[in-house]
């Protein structure tokens, strides 16, 4: 028997961490919406000159009513009329808001690996008479499972470490998407922004055009008012400044009623 002889054997594990992010932002957007439409009455150009002239002093001072720029506004439910002396022109004004609102988003997968590898050694000895078995086959599979089982302990230590540069990748990938996903889901949500708006805004017109003629009998009945206190007025002014007497006024849902007497 002579010394043994000595067989040495390495093994390569390669160890890859995998990692996988799925990414989502979402951004909100509202904007007001108003609608509206108008609709214009000739009504001055209907009365005379001396009776508009008192319609048009009796708007300073009718209740509800308030002087703004060139004419006289008086506010009705969604909407107002405007009575414009110059050009003696009844504006009624169908007015509606809303609020649209929306929400944008983006999303995106993120995937990556870190990889290294590790190398594990390991040792077989053998006689060249093959003594006691020891033989050159048995040594280099001896030699083989120590690398392999070195290997694997290294692989082990290594995936730890490799685990730690994962997650400071995948969050390093992380916070580079965020101010993209953020922008494109603004993006996205002034996008839809614009599509809700024309929504709400052909909402809006449809139920004003159906709200207009309402609002046009509700303006001329608010001018109509003012009328029926100037005619009052002017009818009571005319009996006094004649010295008439019996002066009696009677009001009731169809109208006014005055009644006084004039010596001829």
């Amino acid at each position: 028997m002579c010394n043994p002889r000595r067989v040495r054997v390495e093994a390569t594990r390669e160890v890859v961490e995998a990692w996988e992010l799925e990414l989502e932002r979402r951004a909100g957007a509202s904007d007001s919406v108003v609608s509206e439409l108008e609709m214009t009455h000739p009504f001055g150009g209907t009365l005379g000159p001396r009776t508009r002239e008192v319609f048009e002093r009796a708007l300073t001072t009718a209740d509800g009513w308030r002087a703004e720029q060139d004419g006289h506004v008086y506010e009705l439910d969604d909407g107002r009329v405007r009575y414009v002396p110059g050009t003696g022109e009844l504006v009624v004004t169908a007015r509606l808001e809303d609020v649209a609102t929306v929400e944008g988003s983006a999303s995106q997968r993120l995937r990556g690996e870190v990889s290294d590898q590790v190398t594990g050694q390991g040792e077989g000895r053998y006689y060249a008479d093959g003594f006691g078995g020891r033989t050159r086959s048995v040594a280099e599979s001896e030699a083989q499972a120590a690398a392999e089982a070195d290997a694997l302990r290294r692989a082990r230590e290594l995936t730890g470490r490799l685990r730690a540069q994962a997650d400071r990748a995948s969050a390093a990938a992380a916070q580079e998407a965020q101010d993209r996903l953020q922008q494109q889901a603004d993006a996205d949500a002034q996008a839809r922004l614009a599509e809700e708006r024309e929504r709400v805004r052909a909402e809006l017109d449809a139920r004003n055009r159906e709200r207009i003629g309402r609002l046009g009998q509700d303006g001329l009945r608010a001018v109509n008012g003012v009328l029926a206190t100037a005619y009052r007025q002017a009818l009571l002014d005319f009996a006094r400044q004649r010295g008439a007497t019996g002066i009696r006024e009677e009001e009731s849902e169809g109208g006014i009623d005055i009644e006084f007497e004039l010596e001829l």
